[in-house]
């Protein structure tokens, strides 16, 4: 019956394609997004990275950052205002994607680094347990 057969090839295609999906990685985490939030089990080797990495600009402990270093966990500040848990999903999403740029590129103003490109020298995990670090560090008062 031709009815059959067009079923079974679109049902033969439906799994084709969903195997293909997953084989091209469609079900990998979003580029750019912390892969490990969440996972406390880092966060001890994420405070390691930021004294050897960080603190030395951003405070130690993640807190009291000196000259221009920014307060690193008043990042996703506005993000905490945000009401609709899909809004600020998608604005911490942002916050991942601002924060691995800098540390990957680093920051540099008027031609003066004021901060030190970290790509090929922290892995993606260390960037990550890093961020879970700071996520994990009392909030600051907010800003007046």
């Amino acid at each position: 019956m031709p009815g059959k057969s067009i079923l079974h090839t679109g049902l033969a295609l439906g799994l084709l394609l969903g195997t293909l999906g997953s084989a091209l990685g469609q079900d990998r985490p979003v580029p750019g997004v912390n892969p490990l939030r969440g996972d406390s089990r880092v966060i001890e080797a994420g405070r390691q990275g930021y004294r050897q990495h960080c603190a030395e600009c951003h405070g130690e402990e993640a807190v009291n950052p000196i000259a221009e270093a920014p307060d690193l966990r008043r990042l996703d500040s506005f993000c905490r205002r945000l009401k609709d848990p899909a809004l600020q999903t998608h604005c911490r999403d942002d916050v991942d994607r601002y924060y691995l740029r800098s540390v990957n590129e680093g920051k540099i103003r008027a031609g003066i680094v004021h901060m030190p490109p970290w790509e090929g020298r922290l892995s993606p995990d260390e960037i990550w347990s890093i961020r879970n670090f700071i996520e994990s560090r009392p909030r600051p008062a907010p800003a007046r």
